[in-house]
Order: C-alpha cells, then sequence, then structure tokens
C-alpha cells in the first residue's frame, strides 16, 4: 500500500512537472464555476460535475490511488487522466470566453478578441505535455546519428549472411533498428523498456528475454550485471550464460557496448562461436548458421 502511495505521489509531480494541462484544466472549471457558463442546460452540468469529481478523484492520493488498483499496475499512474474529459472541458472553457470577448465572435470585436485569442493560444503552447517526459532534441539527435551509423555498418557486413538476421544491441541502437531497415528482426522492441507502448496489449517477454535486456543495459566491463529488479530482487547476470540464452533464442548478430573488454568480448564470443568486429562506439559479433 505504501508503494502505491509513493507511485501515486510520484506520478502527479511528473504528471505537473513535464505538463501544465493540469493547471489548463483547473482555470477551465474555475472560470465555467465562477461565470455560471455550466448551468447552461443538463448536459453542460453533467460535464462540468464529471470533471469535477473526476480531476479529484485523479489528484487527491487515497482516490488515486483506487484508480490506480482498478486500472492494474500494469499501467502508470498518468494514465487515470484518462477518465477526465480534459480536452472537452478545456475547448468548452475557450470557446465560452473567446465568445464573450469577442462579443458574439462579431468582427468589430477584433481590438478585445484578438489579444485573447493569441493569449489562449499562447498558453495551450506553453502547457502541452501531458504527462509525457519532455523531448530532448540534441540526445534524440545524437543517438539516432550514432545507432545509423552502426546499423549502416552492420548492414554492410551482413549483406552476405545466410539466413534471417535476429539482431540484439543496447537500447539507443536496437530502438532505431527497425526505422532504419525494416525488414530487421529484433529480439525485442522499445516495449521492453517503455511500458506505455504495450499498454493495450497483456502479451509479456519470456524472463529470458527480459535477463538479456537487463544484462545488455546494466553490464560492467568484465560482461557482469548486479541488476536489482522490481519482480525478482537482486540479480547477478553473468555474461556467458547471457550469451547462452541468446544463441538459443537464435540471436545471430550482436552489438556490445563499448565498455566492454576486449578479452572480456572475446570470451563472449567464443561461448558462442561468433565473429567479432569492431564498431564505432560498439562491438559487433557475427554468428554462423
Amino acid at each position: 500500500m505504501t508503494e502505491l502511495f509513493r507511485n501515486a505521489w510520484m506520478g502527479w509531480q511528473q504528471f505537473i512537472e513535464t505538463g501544465k494541462l493540469a493547471a489548463l484544466l483547473a482555470a477551465a472549471l474555475l472560470y465555467l464555476g465562477i461565470s455560471g457558463k455550466w448551468k447552461g442546460g443538463t448536459k453542460q452540468r453533467i460535464l462540468f460535475r464529471y470533471s469535477t469529481a473526476a480531476a479529484l478523484c485523479c489528484i487527491f492520493p487515497v482516490t488515486a490511488v483506487i484508480l490506480m488498483v482498478y486500472q492494474t499496475r500494469f499501467y502508470d499512474y498518468y494514465w487515470t487522466w484518462s477518465l477526465v474529459p480534459m480536452t472537452a472541458v478545456t475547448a468548452w472553457a475557450g470557446t465560452e470566453f473567446l465568445n464573450d470577448s469577442w462579443q458574439g465572435f462579431r468582427l468589430k470585436s477584433y481590438r478585445k478578441g484578438l489579444p485573447v485569442t493569441i493569449l489562449l493560444l499562447g498558453a495551450l503552447a506553453l502547457c502541452s505535455g501531458m504527462g509525457r517526459m519532455p523531448f530532448q532534441p540534441e540526445e534524440e539527435g545524437e543517438n539516432r546519428r550514432q545507432a545509423q551509423r552502426a546499423l549502416a555498418d552492420i548492414e554492410q557486413r551482413t549483406d552476405a549472411f545466410p539466413g534471417e538476421v535476429l539482431f540484439w544491441a543496447p537500447k539507443e541502437v536496437q530502438g532505431y533498428a527497425r526505422e532504419a531497415y525494416g525488414d530487421l528482426h529484433v529480439v525485442y522492441g522499445r516495449n521492453m523498456w517503455d511500458a506505455s507502448l504495450g499498454a493495450y496489449c497483456y502479451d509479456i517477454y519470456a524472463p529470458e528475454i527480459q535477463e538479456l535486456y537487463l544484462w545488455m543495459e546494466n553490464t560492467d566491463e568484465t560482461g557482469t550485471a548486479d541488476v536489482d529488479d522490481e519482480e525478482h530482487g537482486k540479480l547477478v547476470l553473468r555474461g556467458e550464460k547471457i550469451m547462452a540464452s541468446a544463441a538459443g533464442a537464435g540471436v545471430n548478430c550482436i552489438v556490445l557496448p563499448d565498455r566492454l573488454e576486449p578479452e572480456t568480448v572475446k570470451t563472449l564470443a567464443g561461448c558462442i562461436g561468433a565473429e567479432t568486429d569492431r564498431l564505432d562506439g560498439y562491438w559487433l559479433l557475427l554468428r554462423g548458421e
């Protein structure tokens, strides 16, 4: 129960830090309430009351935890806000406010209506985000360029590769693999590290495949990864065992992080009978048929 309250609190903090539409919704509800616009008809009253109640349930920790339990742990906190018709209420309040400013949307009211319109558009632009993590173009662009260079080198080396290529790499490379080469097969996709991409799918990866990801992202220079896993506790993953699991899954094209020592890479390649090569910032292991 303590963990649920902590997740709800941290989720709320992230939601308001990376997107301000919750504040925009509060302003819309406040305007509709004070102006009395919500009393316009039965449908308006129902929408106003439901939106207010749903938003309060998502904000208060106790009710937020209840909603998180109801939607199951498969979904993060911000999914509870799908219960709140945020877009509809904000658009309703904005329309009512513009109608008052433009005095029935008459053209001669532009001296008052136009600045208000620009102000609202600016507020919408500044308040976007919907609780998602902010996009970092410089870091994202560099990761993309480095991944594309590595994938171009791999394509040259696997042109004459017999059979199907099953690819396994660090997430900053594997995340762009299918984007760069649509016919490339990967051992797992982005939904391994971004659970929201599989929000409507209840299939999960086998434990052996999950260990491949955990080892790849946490291995040290000796090929050993000490991982604190939420489900299984502390795990110590050895490179030799992980390579055997990868070979058993049919992986025949492996990209390893540059931090691994050359002797470690040679040992891991020997475990699965792979050839080693050097890429820009990575090691490449290729297994023949």
